[in-house]
This record gives structure tokens, C-alpha cells and sequence, in this order.
């Protein structure tokens, strides 16, 4: 107790007598606990009176072993009495439903639902709520054809004015545009105002570029009984027309005039479309000097005959295979201008056949439901082979595959390719699908490109002047792709190709190896191919093509 006083003193700085005398008005507060510790020591200072004192300590303990005692009975008669298992579900089903009924039970008097759990409503119908009444309900319509969008074009400028305006036409004046022609100096020479000039060429802006008007448009200006201009055609030439992706359909230009007041709202713009037809053209000859000389001479569309030779080279060498006197026919489509007879577009081409020594082999075109297109022979196997034997058109032989004297070196060595001459800048065509392994100069080869067509095939192709953009190494490409143009680089004495095929990275001559067919048609598709075999052999059978050489066509296909 002293030692507490005395560290109350060094905090408040007062003497200890005067904390002991003035506790009370100091620590008002402490005063009761200061009286019960003076009363303890006091006691202590006595000594014990009871030993109960000492003992106290234990009594919480002692009262619990009684508790524990007197709880014993019921423990053991719990532990002891014997429980009933309910197994079915619908003695269960009573319990179940009064604890659904406390657990979704609302306690609000004011709810209006007697303290049940509200449940949502169905969601009207449109009708009830709009007050509506369905009729029908359409689905979705075909896409409308193209007479349904546009006008069908008329050979006379009068009766398209007639339709749209219900105007006449009195004159029609028709021009071509030459060169240094603009549309001023046109529409000037058919008596079109400087005011109608302007006008006409407002509604055209959007619809032309008036600055690059090709030579060769042809225009129809008309004017009524006062002389005053009502209606303009412009007829783009036939390799400018404005063309479907299918190169089926053809516009013409129409601006009509509807009223004189002189503004350009007066004039509007149309565009009408050319009623064609297409006819299948089956032509032929016997191959003399060339077998492009032989096309040539019967007027095949180069068109046409490019895609014959395409489809030929998986099977045909032309440079051993062809003799004089072999023949071969092509039927292919003409797009006819119905209003003047014209041919606007050619050389689709259906079926390419070739006769060689007798032997016939012909191909016939077939889309395939996905729009694909694929050359199949009459019994659906594939034209399409692995490689093509000649990646490049028009070319002639020079070098076949080989022990030869070097033309460079002039020493006996292996020449593990054949080669193509043909004019610097011949496009080089992909042999085959694939992928590209090397791209770049290559030494003696010069600028060079190898494919990797799959596991065992690869192609390469040597001495080009250039390679086509993009095509470098891991690019992917399609048979038939152009890839390079022929040159003269590396070890050359001349422009060519250079060309090798490798089966398992070893050279074969590609004359000579076999080569695997690409797929046929597939055997549900095999009903609607031989349909069109039969549709292009009738075409064949009624062909009016006159003879050619004493052989006719039907001589020539061999009795098929």
C-alpha cells in the first residue's frame, strides 16, 4: 500500500502525508476501494477464523458433479428407449407439407393472399393488351428476280418512254462515241440545250463516271413533235457492261425527262436490263499445223479454249500425244442480245473431247449442289489428276527427261526434269494444290519456287523471270494458281521452264508417272450428272456446225 502511494505522489507531486489526508478530495472515487483494501489487510493481518475461507475456491465444482448426478436417470433413459424408422414417403408427406407451408408462409396481413406466397401471372398476349386481332402471319419471301427490280430494255427509245413517262418520241437520233468525244459534244449533236446537257449529266453522275466513257458507247437521243429533248439510251460496249457475278445479265442506261420545268428533278435515271439468250455453240476441227491454229481457224473463243486446254493437260501431252489428223470438239455458250443479235459474252464452256488415234476422251462440266464445278468423264470419274503434266500453256517441248549433253557446260549429264519453251512472261500455272516450300533463287535454277503437294508428291519449277507476288515460303495454293512467269535466270541459254515432279523427294519424268485421279462425283449426285451428260450430247446431236475437213462432228465423236 505504501508503494502505491508513494508512485501516486511522483505523479502528482505532493508529499505523501498529504496524499493520505487528502485522498478523499483528491480520488473521491477510490475512497470505498480504499476502505475495502484497509479492511482485507486488517483481516489477513488476523489471521483465518474459518477454514471455509481457503476452501472457497471449490465450490463451482462441487455443485456441478451434483448437477451431473441427479441428470444421470434421464440420460440413461434416453440412450435406452428405442426408435421407430419411417421408410415410406407417404407417412412422411404430411410432415413434408405443414414444413412447406411454415417455410413459405408470409406473415403479412396486408398482402391480400391470406399470407400465402404469391405466385406470378402469365404474360398477356399482344392482342389483349392492343386490342389487336391476328389475321396471318407471312414468313419470309424469295429473293424477287431481276425484271422484278428493273425494267426490261425495248429496241426502241419511244416505247421505254412511253412506259415510264407516257411521253412520245418523234425523232430518235443515234451516235457512237469516238475518241476526243465527250458527253457535251454528244448530246450537242443530237440538239440537247446547254441546259439539258447539265441536267442529263447530274442524273448520270451517280450511275457513270462520265470521264471514262469508252470508246465505243453507243447513245439514242430523243426529242417530241416540239423538238425538245425527252429521253437519252446509252449502250456501254459490250466488254464495259455492267455484268452479274453468273456474267448472265446486261443493263442499259436510260434518262427520261417528266416535266419542262427546267430543273433537274425534270430528269430521273433508270437502268434497264437487255433481254439475252444463250445458245450452245458445239464446234470442232481436225488438228493440222497446231491445235491452237486448228481453234482458231473455226473461231473458238479464246475463252472457251484456254479452259479446254486446262482440262485436257491432266490427261493429254500436247507435245507427244497430238498427230496430225487427230481431232477435237468443245461445246460451249453464247450470250445472244435478243434486241440486235449480238454476241455479248462467250465461251462458258460444257464439254471438251479429244480424239487422239481413235481413242476418244471427253469431259463433260458439272456444278455440284454447293456451286462447285468439276469436269467428270461419262461414268463420273474425275478429269482431275494429282499434277498437271503441263503447267503451261502453250508451250512446245524442248528438253525431255534424261542423260543429254548440257547445253551450258557441255559435259553428259542427268536431266531430272523436261522442259517448256515458251516466251519470257508465259504465266507458270501450280500443277497441283498444295503448299509452298521454297521460293527464292535457287543457283543454276535461278529463281525458283517448289510445292509440296502431300506426303509423296512435289513440284518444281525453275529459271522464271519473276515470281508472282505472295508467293513465298508456306503460302498456301490452288491447282492451277499462277505462281511465276517464265524467264531466262540461273543457267540458261533461253527463256523456258524448268520442270520436275518428285515422288517421295526423288525426280521421276513427268511424262511417264502415275498419277492418282482426283475424286468422282459422289454417288448421291450421280442421277442429276448423267441428266446433263444427256442434255449436252443432245445439244451435240442437233448441232447445225457444218463439216469440217470431210469429217463431221458426229463422225469424229465416235459413235457415242
Amino acid at each position: 500500500m505504501k508503494s502505491f502511494f508513494l508512485d501516486l505522489n511522483s505523479r502528482s507531486k505532493l508529499s505523501e502525508s498529504s496524499m493520505m489526508d487528502r485522498r478523499t478530495s483528491i480520488f473521491p472515487n477510490l475512497n470505498p476501494r480504499f476502505r475495502r483494501i484497509s479492511s482485507a489487510q486488517e483481516r489477513k493481518a488476523a489471521g483465518p477464523t474459518h477454514p471455509s475461507y481457503e476452501k472457497g475456491q471449490f465450490y463451482p465444482m462441487i455443485v456441478l458433479l451434483c448437477m451431473a448426478v441427479l441428470c444421470m436417470p434421464f440420460l440413461v433413459s434416453a440412450a435406452t428407449t428405442p426408435v421407430k424408422l419411417v421408410n415410406h414417403s407417404a407417412a412422411l408427406e404430411p410432415q413434408r407439407h405443414k414444413e412447406d407451408q411454415t417455410a413459405h408462409r408470409v406473415v403479412d396481413p396486408f398482402d391480400g393472399n391470406n399470407g400465402q406466397l404469391a405466385l406470378p401471372t402469365i404474360r398477356p398476349d399482344f392482342d389483349s393488351i392492343w386490342n389487336g386481332r391476328i389475321t396471318d402471319i407471312a414468313g419470309p419471301t424469295g429473293r424477287p428476280g431481276i425484271l422484278d427490280i428493273w425494267p426490261e430494255s425495248t429496241t426502241d427509245l419511244a416505247d421505254m418512254v412511253q412506259q415510264q413517262t407516257g411521253r412520245s418520241v418523234l425523232s430518235e437520233t443515234k451516235l457512237t462515241l469516238s475518241a476526243g468525244d465527250t458527253l457535251a459534244k454528244i448530246l450537242a449533236k443530237a440538239e440537247f440545250t446547254s441546259q439539258d446537257v447539265a441536267h442529263v449529266s447530274a442524273a448520270l453522275s451517280g450511275r457513270l463516271n462520265l470521264r471514262r466513257l469508252q470508246i465505243g458507247t453507243k447513245f439514242i437521243a430523243g426529242l417530241d413533235a416540239n423538238s425538245r429533248a425527252v429521253a437519252l439510251k446509252i449502250s456501254l460496249p459490250t466488254g464495259k457492261q455492267a455484268r452479274s457475278k453468273e456474267n448472265n445479265v446486261f443493263f442499259d442506261h436510260y434518262v427520261l425527262r417528266e416535266s419542262f420545268e427546267g430543273s433537274v428533278a425534270a430528269w430521273h435515271a433508270i437502268k434497264a436490263v437487255r433481254p439475252i439468250k444463250k445458245i450452245a455453240v458445239h464446234s470442232g476441227n481436225e488438228i493440222d499445223l497446231s491445235l491452237y491454229e486448228s481453234a482458231r481457224r473455226v473461231d473458238i473463243p479464246l475463252e472457251a479454249f484456254d479452259k479446254f486446254v486446262r482440262v485436257m493437260s491432266f490427261s493429254v501431252d500436247f507435245q507427244r500425244d497430238i498427230q496430225r489428223g487427230d481431232q477435237f470438239e468443245l461445246v460451249y455458250e453464247n450470250l445472244v442480245d435478243r434486241l440486235t443479235g449480238d454476241i455479248l459474252s462467250s465461251g462458258k464452256l460444257n464439254y471438251a473431247g479429244i480424239i487422239l488415234s481413235g481413242k476418244r476422251i471427253g469431259y463433260y462440266r458439272f456444278t455440284h449442289p454447293d456451286g462447285q464445278v468439276g469436269w467428270y468423264d461419262r461414268n463420273g470419274e474425275s478429269a482431275v489428276r494429282t499434277l498437271m503434266r503441263t503447267p503451261v500453256n502453250g508451250a512446245r517441248l524442248s528438253s525431255r527427261y534424261g542423260m543429254r549433253r548440257h547445253p551450258v557446260t557441255g559435259f553428259n549429264a542427268m536431266h531430272r526434269g523436261i522442259d517448256f519453251a515458251v516466251p519470257t512472261g508465259t504465266p507458270i500455272l501450280a500443277a497441283g494444290s498444295g503448299s509452298v516450300e521454297a521460293s527464292g533463287w535457287n543457283g543454276s535454277y535461278g529463281k525458283y519456287v517448289r510445292l509440296r503437294h502431300n506426303s509423296t508428291y512435289k513440284t518444281a519449277y525453275a529459271h522464271m523471270s519473276r515470281i508472282a507476288p505472295g508467293i513465298r515460303a508456306g503460302k498456301k495454293v490452288s491447282q492451277g494458281e499462277v505462281i511465276g512467269y517464265v524467264g531466262s535466270t540461273g543457267r540458261s541459254t533461253g527463256p523456258h521452264l524448268h520442270y520436275e515432279i518428285m515422288v517421295n523427294n526423288r525426280q521421276v519424268n513427268p511424262m511417264t508417272v502415275q498419277l492418282p485421279a482426283g475424286k468422282g462425283v459422289p454417288r448421291d449426285q450421280m442421277q442429276a450428272f448423267f441428266d446433263q451428260v444427256k442434255a449436252i450430247e443432245k445439244q451435240m446431236k442437233d448441232s447445225l456446225t457444218p463439216a469440217y475437213v470431210g469429217v463431221t462432228l458426229q463422225q469424229a465423236a465416235l459413235e457415242r
